[in-house]
């Protein structure tokens, strides 16, 4: 019987060639697009899961906006609760590492503590790791970097020189982390070593030490209890600057889906994608079922036939059900033969290393059975019930009234599903064009909006730990290049996003405000030539003057703050600390004259509002050296100033990026979404296309008699093109009157992240429904033009 049912089969997949390839390349599309997107979100939800403890492990979190945190913090916690099974520190440097033929600056470099191996699952390959990170110069090495520093040697053994003052020896090679890990750590080196190397105070400074402190909590404690102790841990401190602490515990799985801390939105976007993905396999099982209960009554002499020679309806099911499981099986061959195709390119829009192999576990396969076995019932349930219920004597006798039980209401049913899954499948693309459009807006919208500084030209140069003499030397030679502009050294450069976060002066604070926080930026004289920011009040800022080691700029979005209309006679100020031998420090402050008043610039990304800022003169921090360069001339300008920088810096590697790339990178994870999302628009529009070409197929071939007719009678071409079309197109149009507030609140929802957004414009939905309408037509007008150019004589003689 079975045997018989394949036979069938292949004869039915014969006789419909088109049909039956509309179906396979329909669902081989949705097969297609529901892997990649599974792998996608898979990979987004398990970032960090592939630590054995990442269940028991959080992030101690001191600022706002801010995973860091001082180094002190860790050792404190550790002794203090008994919640806290283990601690561990992550500083990160980004030192210059040399060998005798090689010198690179590293930014994945991290300090770390000997526990890093406790609490991390960090297994390595060459090296004990009880024993790695216990000597003092000791440093691991990820596998990448055992290979770019000592290739084809042993590592162990080998010695870096760091920054060209200090001397590491390779104590392990540990095996490369998986992408979807929010530290990408190349080297560890011992964090007890970390103040010396780094020149400051990361271990026992309590507020300013950028570390990133996790702990390894005990089996069954509780973020809240743990949490309910840090008033009274705060307080025993006794420390004047725990008033802008804002203590908090992140689990570490959910450190880059639901904060910003690593990467924005990532919950939001996992949710839309895997609903996309959901709704793209949603619309391939619709397609066959619109395309199979459209051509049911081709086959109802057969089903007639093979009841009356004794088949039962549940044979009669299975074997329906069957071609389904066929068709499924045929797409999904296809689909193992298409993805490792295109997922490298995948792999590159989606800035991802994704690698199918992790999709088969024993339970993600039992994941993909399940999904396949729901697909096979969503697509050939309903076509096998509506095939195997024809009864016999209406279909011998040709009455398709009668099919399913005396009269046209189970057809007209069947005609009305179709019809609602058509619009369903056309509502889904139209959102997903809306949302692509959005986005584009806003991402133009990013590029082109006045930021308040200028990007074009600048190059940012990083000069490390260069003393402070050599930075101020080298901006000086810079500034006399004749391709240059002007050059200005500055704590951070516009757009970076990197501010300082200083403790304003309490005296200053306005009335009412309970958080002293208040960002500061140190510049020379020349930053607001050089980025082309507006003075629009008052002076610049004079290093010529002594005096002005004391004095102050701020912006617009701090004379708001502090309740100014101007700026004569106003002070402010921020605190420093002045350490006693015994190790504690107090609070001095910085007290000032505002001389000037900046026009607000975006220094962070446009989903962050204008934070009041205050500026100050150079204190010896400052490694960022931005040289505007005359337009037209850039390359020759950068040849100079490479040369003066090797001139310089001889044995430092030129460190170079264009503001446009601080700018670019701000917003890469949402262009990149777009671009993904925008992709899988594309092909939802696609397999719309292929269901309504199919029906449009079959309209027009159950229409040919009358076609002929009509044509006989002296109808034009344009009326029955018309005939042909109009029903479709009203389904387009239903489509989209559906489909319109759905995607401007999913829209509206999104820009929210946004504090300066674009407007969803009214023409965002008039193009979406020109593409929809206008893919409608082209898809059935083929077959349209194909029937109404069709000889009438041929027609009327059609069965």
């Amino acid at each position: 019987m079975l045997r018989n049912y394949f036979k069938i089969t292949l004869r039915n997949l014969w006789r419909n060639p088109l049909y039956s390839g509309l179906n396979v390349v329909g669902l081989t599309l949705g097969l297609t697009c529901g892997l990649l997107i599974t792998a996608y979100v898979l990979d987004e939800l398990n970032y960090d899961r592939f630590h054995t403890n990442a269940d028991q492990i959080v992030l101690l979190q001191q600022f706002e906006e801010s995973g860091m945190s001082g180094g002190q913090l860790a050792t404190d916690f550790k002794e203090r609760f008994a919640q806290v099974e283990q601690v561990v520190r992550l500083k990160q440097a980004a030192p210059l590492l040399t060998t005798p033929s090689l010198s690179s600056y590293e930014e994945n470099f991290f300090f770390a503590d000997s526990t890093a191996f406790d609490v991390f699952t960090l297994p390595l390959v060459q090296g004990n790791p009880k024993t790695a990170l216990a000597e003092r110069y000791g440093v691991v090495l990820s596998e990448t970097m055992a290979q770019k520093y000592f290739p084809r040697q042993n590592p162990l053994g080998q010695t870096l020189r760091y920054d060209n003052k200090h001397t590491l020896r390779v104590t392990g090679v540990m095996r490369d982390l998986p992408g979807n890990s929010h530290h990408k750590i190349h080297f560890l080196a011992n964090y007890a070593n970390a103040n010396e190397l780094l020149g400051w105070d990361v271990t026992t400074n309590l507020w300013a030490g950028s570390t990133w402190t996790y702990l390894l909590l005990a089996p069954g404690a509780s973020l809240q209890t743990l949490a309910a102790q840090f008033p009274a841990y705060l307080k025993s401190l006794n420390d004047p600057n725990v008033g802008v602490w804002k203590l908090n515990l992140i689990p570490l799985t959910d450190l880059y889906l639901r904060t910003s801390l690593i990467a924005p939105n990532r919950l939001m976007y996992v949710t839309i994608f895997s609903v996309v993905a959901l709704l793209i396999m949603a619309m391939a099982a619709f397609n066959y079922v619109n395309l199979a209960t459209a051509i049911a009554t081709k086959r109802a002499r057969e089903v007639g036939i093979r009841k009356v020679l004794g088949s039962t309806s549940g044979q009669l099911w299975s074997q329906f059900f069957g071609e389904t499981v066929l068709f499924v099986g045929i797409a999904l061959v296809l689909t193992a033969l298409v993805v490792p195709l295109v997922l490298p390119a995948f792999n590159e829009l989606a800035n991802k290393s994704l690698n199918l192999s992790t999709l088969f576990t024993s339970v993600r396969m039992a994941g993909l059975l399940l999904g396949l076995t729901v697909l096979c019932f969503l697509a050939g349930g309903y076509p096998a019930f509506v095939l195997s219920s024809f009864r016999p004597a209406a279909v011998l006798k040709g009455s398709l009234a009668g099919l399913l039980g005396g009269t046209r209401t189970p057809l007209l049913r069947q005609a009305l599903l179709r019809q609602a899954l058509v619009v369903g499948q056309f509502a889904v693309s139209i959102v997903m064009i809306v949302a692509t459009l959005v986005v584009s807006s806003q991402l133009r919208y990013v590029q082109t909006k006045n930021l308040g500084y200028q990007r074009e030209q600048v190059l940012v140069l990083n000069l490390h730990d260069a003393s402070v003499e050599a930075k101020l030397r080298f901006k000086q030679e810079v500034q006399k290049l004749s391709g240059v502009v002007s050059a200005t050294q500055s704590y951070s450069v516009p757009g970076s996003g990197s501010l300082r976060g200083e403790k304003l002066v309490a005296d200053y604070a306005p009335k009412g405000v309970t958080d002293l926080t208040i960002n500061r930026q140190s510049i020379d004289e020349n930053f607001l030539e050089t980025f082309g920011i507006k003075l629009i009040q008052g002076r610049n800022l004079d290093a010529d003057r002594p005096a002005d080691r004391k004095v102050f700029l701020v912006n617009e979005a701090a004379m708001k703050y502090f309740g100014w209309d101007n700026i004569e006679g106003k002070m402010t100020g921020y605190y420093t600390f002045e350490y006693d031998p015994s190790g504690g420090y107090r609070e001095v402050p910085q007290r000032g004259q505002v001389v000037g008043v900046v026009a607000d610039y975006h220094q962070k990304n446009l989903k962050n509002t204008i934070p009041p800022m205050i500026f100050s003169l150079l204190d010896g921090w400052e490694n960022q050296v931005s040289v505007k360069l005359e337009a037209g001339n850039v390359p020759a300008s950068m040849e100079q100033v490479e040369r003066l920088w090797k001139q310089t810096f001889p044995a430092t590697p030129f460190d170079y990026e264009f503001l446009d790339d601080f700018f670019q990178r701000t917003y890469r994870a949402d262009r990149q979404a777009g671009q993904v999302f925008g992709l899988f628009a594309v092909l939802a529009v696609l397999i719309s296309s292929l269901g309504l070409f199919g029906l449009g197929t079959f309209a027009a071939e159950r229409r040919t008699k009358e076609i002929g007719v009509r044509k006989v009678m002296g109808a034009s071409l344009t009326s029955i093109l018309t005939l042909l079309s109009v029903d479709f197109l009203r389904l387009v149009v239903i489509s989209l009157l559906i489909a319109t507030p759905i995607a401007w609140y999913a829209m509206s929802r999104w820009l929210q992240d946004f504090a300066y957004k674009t407007d969803i414009q009214w023409w965002i939905f008039v193009v979406a429904g020109v593409l929809a309408v206008g893919i409608a037509l082209l898809t059935v007008s083929y077959q349209s033009l194909k029937a109404a150019l069709m000889n009438p004589v041929k027609s009327l003689r059609s069965e």
